[in-house]
């Protein structure tokens, strides 16, 4: 299965203010996320994230035209049909799977993120930088014991004031 993880951020890394709110990223980060999660089919993403983003005026995940999967440890959270509950990123992985997807998107939060990453379930990163500094927020990825390298394959620039870093995540046995 070949993971994607994509996320917008200001330029020291911050996906979203301490309340979870994103109002500082751009309109652009939404259509760009929505086309690509479209072309792949399948976006996997966090309970906080899934409920941020339901709360937006003008546009949310059910816009999106692909098979939508929300992790959560949660057990009593209710979403209508057109979403699945996965309860960690392996059990998403292999929801995805199942619907017979070769290929995930996943737009977490920082502990979605996060837990992908320690797995070593991504394949890629696609990071879309705001040119913008927050004191605080949420970072890209939750505090914790890791490393990942990884490989530069593009950068673009996307608008005038974003721009777009494309990685390949180096698997750890990899001596390159």
């Amino acid at each position: 299965m070949e993971v994607i993880l994509y996320m917008a951020m200001s330029v020291n890394g911050y996906i979203a203010r301490t309340s979870g709110e994103e109002d500082f990223l751009s309109d652009k980060n939404w259509f760009i996320f929505s086309k690509i999660a479209k072309e792949i089919g399948c976006l996997i993403v966090g309970r906080k994230t899934y409920e941020v983003v339901s709360s937006w005026k003008g546009y949310n995940f059910d816009d999106i035209k692909a098979k939508k999967i929300i992790i959560s440890k949660n057990n009593n959270f209710k979403v209508n049909k057109s979403y699945l509950i996965a309860s960690s990123p392996t059990d998403s992985i292999n929801k995805a799977k199942s619907l017979g997807f070769k290929k995930v998107l996943v737009s977490g939060g920082s502990r979605v993120n996060t837990s992908f990453i320690k797995e070593g379930l991504i394949n890629e990163i696609i990071l879309n930088v705001e040119p913008i500094i927050l004191g605080n927020g949420i970072k890209l990825f939750a505090e914790g014991n890791f490393i990942t390298k990884l490989k530069l394959l593009d950068i673009k620039k996307v608008s005038n004031n974003i721009t777009q870093l494309h990685y390949k995540v180096k698997k750890l046995n990899s001596s390159k």
